[in-house]
């Protein structure tokens, strides 16, 4: 009874069937009757998942057979006597049970059937499953059987392994002890060979020992794992711990045959779908038992294999996805925001990339806009600061014109006052009144001078080009400002060069100058007396002819060394200047065919210059 209880799987109907002890069906609605027979039992999941198939399609039918289920165990026990005991406790235990078909779904589960023609179930059909490698003699010893006799799949297996790992020169092939492993994968390494690798067999070893095995395989190896259920010590290796142990061995590429493995660590491939086995099974069944037949139907590879592959394994052993055969079905894929939701994120980036132009184009009209505002209140009021300052010069052209009449009145009345002087002996206490009338007469001459070169500088004229000395322009602009320098006690300096004559225009380089001499005296306008200097230079420099202006002032802020010469740039206090002046300087310089720089001296203060082409005459001379 111990024997018995080990060997067999309890039978289980999947429809209420009467059990031993229950008379038959009755005679006018008898209700048809299947065994499946299996090599193992259900603690095998491939035995699972392809009887569950084969009972779905079965049951759809609606005058559904009773389904049984037999194992005969015969990977763990293997004596010859057993399969006599095995036999006849079945032929008890169906004795009053009606079968109308058995179908084993092994070759071994044939072998059981042949060599007992067909006992227990001698009058019963034959619905067998194997390979096209079978090699159990149906026709004679079975004559009722036929079945679905399964292409090999293993070239086409090999072919996908060596293709995603192109590499690969060895296989190394992992099965059990028992007899019935050796002549089921037997013939393997022979196979490996046909298929032009190397087979290494790693035959009935304990766990440990298959994984020190595997941990020393050479380069370039796989290991294919084939399904082992017995170790050479007769210990019973649980279903699927084989396939986890050896696959959690760093980038090794392990495989198998069927799908039952799929997701413990193998790569994938080409494997037998039990499912989809059991399912054809199940419908050639319902077939056979309305028409009997000793048929035998071929079932192609592409029938009952499925490529599948495991993207967690993909990635752990680094085969890119390119390499896999088309249509390839990759599970267990790890979350990936592109891949999974490719559309989601181009229609986010569309609409973000919308959001972002409109956004960026209202800051950019806000700005534009800001900046318009700016620019006008500027313009307006340089233009009044330009209409206060055109309104002034025309009132001082008009001073001018009203001042030079009593200044020539008063010169020629000095004049007549001299010569009657030189006509009557004067006594000695009137001596100086000749002299006075002298000084009166040149001082006359003087403002005279200036109001003509303040007039020149406020009327509005074209550019002129004739032939300058720079060493005048600074003369006549020194003596403009010499008055104001006074006043505000800076002292005025000459550095004079030896400068050709340059071709410009006299006046409008002279207003270059003096709004330099300005912004000069106005930088030393908060030292002590004795630090307010002022120096104006000429000189000749590679071809140009150099005038530059320093003060002894602060210098100018390294912040706005950039932008000096900007519109409406000023380092002057709020109301102080309108922040024109050196930029209309640097246009000036710019017409002349000139440039213009500034910088701060080591020793403090500033320095401002100007350099012009000399006159092309000059050089030729």
């Amino acid at each position: 009874m111990l024997l018995f209880g080990l060997a067999l799987a309890a039978a289980r109907p999947a429809r209420a069937v009467q059990q031993t002890e229950s008379p038959l069906p009755r005679a006018d609605n008898p209700q048809s009757s299947v065994l499946f027979l299996s090599l193992e039992d259900f603690t095998q999941p491939y035995v699972r998942l392809m009887f569950e198939a084969f009972s779905k399609a079965v049951l759809v039918a609606p005058d559904a057979p009773a389904i049984y289920f037999e194992a005969i165990d015969a990977m763990r026990f293997e004596r010859k006597e057993y399969f006599n005991e095995l036999r006849e406790l079945l032929r008890h235990k169906y004795r009053d049970t009606r079968i109308d078909l058995v179908v084993p779904n092994s070759e071994a589960a044939v072998a059981f059937l042949a060599e007992g023609r067909g006992e227990p179930w001698p009058k019963a059909g034959v619905l067998f499953l194997e390979s096209v490698s079978m090699r159990v003699d149906t026709r004679t010893l079975l004559p009722q059987a036929g079945g679905m006799l399964m292409d090999d799949p293993f070239f086409d297996f090999m072919d996908d392994v060596k293709r995603i790992l192109p590499d690969t020169k060895r296989v190394a092939l992992v099965y059990g002890a028992s007899s019935l492993e050796a002549a089921r994968w037997g013939g393997y390494p022979e196979k490996v060979r046909k298929a032009n690798l190397e087979p290494i067999e790693l035959i009935g070893l304990s766990l440990e020992d298959t994984r020190a095995a595997v941990v020393r395989l050479p380069p370039q190896t796989v290991v294919l794992i084939m399904h082992p259920s017995v170790d050479a010590q007769g210990h019973v290796v649980p279903p699927g711990q084989s396939c986890e142990f050896l696959s959690s061995i760093d980038n090794l590429p392990t495989f198998a045959l069927g799908s039952q493995d799929f997701g413990c660590g193998i790569v994938g491939g080409r494997m037998r779908d039990w499912s989809l086995i059991g399912t054809q099974l199940g419908e050639l069944a319902l077939a056979r038992l309305k028409h009997p037949s000793a048929e035998v139907v071929h079932v192609p590879v592409e029938k009952f294999t499925r490529l599948r592959f495991d993207d967690r394994q993909l990635a752990r052993t680094g085969i890119p996805e390119y390499r896999l055969p088309a249509g390839s079905a990759i599970e267990f894929r790890r979350p990936n925001l592109w891949r999974d939701y490719r559309a989601l994120v181009l229609a986010a980036m569309g609409v973000t990339l919308v959001q972002s132009l409109l956004i960026a184009g209202l800051v950019f009209e806000h700005r534009r806009r800001r900046r318009a505002e700016l620019d006008s209140r500027r313009n307006l009021a340089a233009m009044a600061h330009l209409d206060r300052r055109a309104a002034m010069g025309e009132l001082a052209t008009s001073l001018a014109h009203e001042l030079n009449q009593p200044l020539n009145a008063i010169l020629q009345n000095a004049g007549v006052a001299q010569m009657m002087l030189a006509k009557t002996a004067l006594p000695p206490a009137l001596d100086e009144i000749t002299d006075i009338i002298s000084d009166i007469r040149k001082d006359d001459i003087r403002a005279s001078e200036v109001i003509r070169r303040m007039r020149g500088l406020l009327q509005k004229r074209e550019l002129e080009s004739q032939p300058v000395d720079l060493n005048d322009v600074a003369e006549e602009a020194l003596a403009i400002v010499r008055p104001d320098a006074r006043a505000r006690g800076v002292q005025l300096e000459r550095d004079q060069g030896d400068v050709p004559p340059i071709l410009g225009d006299r006046v409008h380089l002279q207003q270059v100058l003096l709004n330099l001499l300005m912004n000069a005296m106005d930088a030393v306008a908060a030292l002590p007396p004795e630090r307010r200097h002022v120096r104006v230079a000429t000189s000749e420099r590679n071809g140009d002819v150099h005038l530059a202006v320093t003060d002894t002032g602060r210098g100018i802020p390294a912040d706005g060394l950039a932008q000096i010469f900007e519109p409406f740039f000023t380092t002057k206090s709020a109301g102080s200047g309108m922040g024109m002046g050196l930029a209309i300087a640097r246009g000036i310089i710019d017409a002349h065919a000139g440039h213009m720089g500034a910088e701060n001296n080591a020793g403090g203060g500033a320095t401002v210059w100007f350099a012009v082409p000399k006159s092309p005459k000059a050089g030729a001379g």
